[in-house]
């Protein structure tokens, strides 16, 4: 079985476990970040090079692992807990990173996974190649723009989140507070709550 570090989550994301990987070497993010998206103001390359230094070296040990090639499902590990994040830190780093954690969702039929991620052309590369998503994964796509609320979800997704600073949330979508997931539980649940804002500064 791979070794991947599973992180215990803190903050809004206290009570859930999460796969995170190395935004620091991830060339999509360092990409993002030189742009005016909301990867301009990452949270997550911030507190590596911060208050989490410490979690750089087992991150980029998953970065490694899980964009390095396919596993078979037998290779991919079991988790406990009816919900589980993909990326609490981290986005895709390749089409290898996204096919292994399809495989662990596959492989946990009875969790529900939820995975953010701005790359649509991975997604759809996914569904042209491999074909349909498990029914227990849930496919967030990340909006860049902070200026504009996206108000369609993708193809092949399920729901969209806008990190906003418009100050609005239209009609019909679901206000994050950005307290409490737990206690929420908008986005791991397939439901009504599609477009989702939260409010940033």
């Amino acid at each position: 079985m791979i070794e991947v570090k599973i992180s215990e989550m803190t903050g809004k994301l206290k009570g859930f476990q999460a796969i995170n990987t190395n935004t620091l070497t991830n060339d999509f993010c360092s990409k993002m970040r030189k742009t005016d998206a909301v990867c301009s103001e990452c949270y997550s390359a911030a507190m590596l090079q911060g208050v989490r230094k410490n979690c750089v070296d087992p991150w980029q040990k998953n970065s490694d692992i899980l964009s390095a090639k396919k596993y078979p499902l037998e290779r991919l590990p079991v988790v406990m807990g009816h919900s589980f994040r993909f990326h609490g830190h981290g986005e895709l780093i390749n089409f290898d990173h996204l096919f292994n954690l399809v495989g662990m969702a596959i492989k946990n039929p009875y969790t529900t996974f939820a995975l953010w991620t701005k790359r649509k052309e991975l997604v759809a590369q996914y569904v042209k190649e491999i074909g349909a998503f498990p029914d227990n994964l849930i496919l967030i796509f990340s909006n860049a723009s902070t200026k504009r609320v996206l108000k369609k979800v993708p193809k092949h997704f399920h729901k969209v989140f806008n990190a906003s600073k418009t100050g609005n949330v239209p009609a019909g979508a679901t206000e994050c507070t950005g307290k409490s997931c737990a206690s929420c539980m908008a986005c791991y649940r397939i439901n009504e709550h599609k477009i989702i804002v939260e409010k940033v500064k």
